[in-house]
């Protein structure tokens, strides 16, 4: 199950537009799965190795298993480079829907942590369950300014 949550997380995941709505809970994600998949792989040696199995089979179990542990322990240090320092933050609030105060319009930034920021964009975020936000990109000229009000809020980047 863990493997399944891992490949998804880091494949299709990623074109799905669900993001979590606090950027410290997207990197507890990323790192319970970055950190927990070398230790995955070895308990997963533990479970493998039988006695039923010869001593031949047992260790090129283990020594697969061992190459394999090693190899995650290398990918999720490239990994936590690609998914766990980056997030998106809001830079402004622009709208809020009249109907639904909970549905926003946002600014945001592609913040890499201490390598600066990156790319920009404007999604409307709508609150999924409790954690989660669907996003969706949009272009404030194209909205109907009727259903929503100019809110124009700093966001989470703090200017002095």
């Amino acid at each position: 199950m863990f493997f399944g949550i891992t490949i998804y997380a880091m494949t299709i995941g990623q074109m799905v537009p669900v993001e979590f709505v606090d950027w410290h809970h997207r990197h507890l994600f990323y790192d319970f799965i970055l950190w927990g998949l070398p230790i995955v792989v070895l308990l997963t040696l533990i479970w493998t190795l039988k006695t039923l199995n010869t001593r031949k089979t047992n260790i090129l179990i283990g020594i697969f298993t061992s190459i394999v542990a090693g190899a995650m322990g290398i990918a999720s240090i490239y990994l936590m480079f690609i998914f766990g320092f980056g997030a998106w933050i809001n830079e402004e609030m622009m709208y809020e829907n009249k109907d639904n105060p909970g549905v926003k319009i946002n600014r945001q930034l592609w913040d890499n942590g201490a390598l600066g920021y990156g790319r920009k964009r404007t999604v409307k975020l709508t609150p999924f369950f409790i954690f989660w936000n669907l996003v969706e990109q949009v272009d404030t000229e194209d909205i109907d300014k009727e259903n929503w009000i100019l809110v124009k809020k700093e966001g989470n980047i703090k200017f002095p």
